[in-house]
């Protein structure tokens, strides 16, 4: 009803009138007939309202005056009997009215109203009348304007659904970003593996960069692209040169930078990468002209409103698990949640491999040696709150520092910092799976990780079970074939943690901390795309 309210004052159409009236020309078998207001007692008649009545119809639907209403001449009415232009009805009687003529159809008078009284609802006192016969023209008039009204909806409709997809978000579930441009290659980090045995160092670490090109245009004549890392925006720039590139015909590049001499981890400060078109010699740092920003790529560092109580970013999260974490930093340990999942696995393949080993000497140093092992296995994989209740009165035969945390987890509630495979699977990989920054990419190595989190944590409760039943034998069972056949499932659990486990018959594989391991560090991946007006790269 307001559209058709507002169409009708854009068309400078009454909405009293009838549909497909016009205001122009005067209608006098459409006029509507008024009603001489009630006369008070004791006042003079006023004079009635001529009214036309219906016409008729004819056989063949065609309008035909009443008999009493045609002349000799066949007019209605007569040329002196027009109908005057309507006027507000009103209880007033000294409104003057269009008096009748002689001869003319008199309207019949209401029922005099009391005063005071509001006059009664007319179709109840008179009889409706029988809707005329519509002319051509006015039919005409009626599908116009029913045109006009079915072109508004659909320009309504039109435009709201273009204005729908013009600002609503595409892509995975980013959420409220606009479509980017098509990604031109990859940046990704790497751990060179040589690591320090200083549990306070993070060197070796995440201390190599790989960039991988594809379908880019070759610098302008005197100019070359270079690579930069850059820190993060809140911080002041100290921008890393990772080097030039050299584009081949086929339109791809590749650069790896081997770090610098003491393998210091990249990840840990640096949120940015930038190539700049620039001079070739080598510049001391990246330009400040935007126009020489060619290529560029960043880790979001928006946090996260939904994960209170840290609203970790998705910088926060990948750098908790591959170069800082708050928690290990809490109880002395330097590097990322990874890394230590990595070795503290590894150290228990090789103790229940040198636990299994020392079994063939069959000797009482042999199962001492045996059980040694044994309590290392189960500080690392209970923690060093947890291994008191597990082996009461041993003492603890690993670096304290290390043991303050847990590989498994045994109280979600209370245990703290939680253990490895726990934090990483519910505290980053999950929050990762729900933020709307992540790529597709990383949404998805997330959910496998996870459930290789769920593989090791299935293998390494096994290796604990083997582990304390073997602590607790005698030593005639440990050194005999019962003890053996414990060590050898302990060993292999064990390597199926670390390495993962082959399928023989579909040859699939169950990844285990290596495969968790690599998959970790693909999360920390640049996706470069091009600098343009449309979608500038913002330092």
């Amino acid at each position: 009803s307001a559209m058709v309210s507002s169409l009708a004052r854009a068309l400078n159409i009454s909405i009293t009138e009838k549909l497909g009236q016009s205001g122009n020309p005067v209608d006098t078998l459409n006029n509507p007939t008024y009603i001489t207001p009630a006369r008070p007692i004791g006042m003079a008649s006023s004079p009635s309202v001529s009214s036309p009545l219906p016409p008729a119809l004819s056989t063949d639907g065609r309008q035909t005056p009443p008999a009493s209403m045609t002349t000799d001449h066949g007019n209605i009415f007569g040329a002196q009997h027009s109908v005057q232009p309507a006027m507000n009805l009103s209880s007033t009687p000294s409104q003057p009215y269009s008096v009748s003529h002689p001869g003319g159809p008199i309207t019949p008078m209401p029922p005099t109203l009391s005063p005071g009284r509001s006059a009664p609802d007319l179709s109840t006192v008179f009889p409706m009348q029988p809707p005329s016969a519509v002319s051509p023209q006015q039919r005409r008039r009626r599908r116009l304007l029913t045109a006009l009204i079915a072109l508004l909806i659909i320009v309504l409709i039109a435009s709201g659904v273009g204005t729908y997809f013009a600002f609503l978000p595409h892509g995975n579930n980013t959420g409220s970003l606009a479509p980017r441009l098509p990604l031109v290659g990859h940046a990704f980090f790497i751990s060179s593996g040589l690591n320090s045995t200083n549990p306070e160092s993070s060197q070796g670490i995440t201390d190599k960069l790989q960039i991988n090109l594809q379908k880019i245009s070759p610098p302008q004549p005197g100019k070359s692209y270079y690579a930069w890392l850059l820190n993060s925006k809140t911080s002041e720039l100290k921008p890393i040169i990772l080097g030039k590139l050299t584009v081949n015909s086929d339109g791809t590049a590749s650069l790896t930078y081997p770090g610098d001499a003491a393998h210091t981890d990249l990840l840990a400060s640096n949120t940015r990468f930038l190539i700049t078109e620039e001079d070739t010699s080598a510049p001391p740092g990246p330009s400040l002209d935007p126009s020489a920003w060619s290529y560029y790529a960043e880790f979001s560092q928006k946090p996260n409103p939904l994960d209170p109580p840290n609203n970790y970013s998705l910088y926060d999260h990948i750098r908790h698990l591959l170069a800082a974490d708050p928690k290990l930093q809490g109880v002395g340990l330097t590097g990322g949640l990874d890394i230590w999942l990595f070795r503290n696995t590894e150290k228990i393949l090789e103790w229940s491999g040198s636990a299994r080993d020392a079994w063939k000497n069959k000797d009482t140093g042999s199962a001492d040696f045996i059980r040694r092992q044994l309590t290392r296995i189960l500080a690392y994989l209970d923690g060093a709150t947890y291994y008191q209740t597990d082996l009461p009165g041993q003492p603890l035969r690993v670096d304290p520092t290390i043991a303050k945390v847990a590989l498994l987890e045994f109280n979600v509630q209370t245990q703290e910092p939680p253990g490895y495979l726990y934090h990483i699977g519910t505290r980053h990989l999950h929050a990762i799976t729900q933020l709307a920054d992540a790529t597709a990419e990383q949404k998805a190595l997330a959910i496998q990780i996870s459930k290789a989190i769920d593989n090791v944590n299935t293998w390494l409760q096994a290796v604990r079970t083997d582990a304390l039943q073997l602590f607790r034998m005698t030593n005639d069972q440990l050194l005999g074939d019962a003890g053996r056949a414990l060590l050898d499932d302990l060993a292999t659990q064990a390597n199926n943690a670390f390495v993962g486990q082959i399928n023989p018959f579909t040859h699939q594989v169950k990844e285990g901390v290596v495969q968790i391991h690599y998959k970790i560090q693909r999360l920390a991946t640049f996706d470069i795309r091009a600098c343009t007006s449309s979608d500038p790269c913002a330092l």
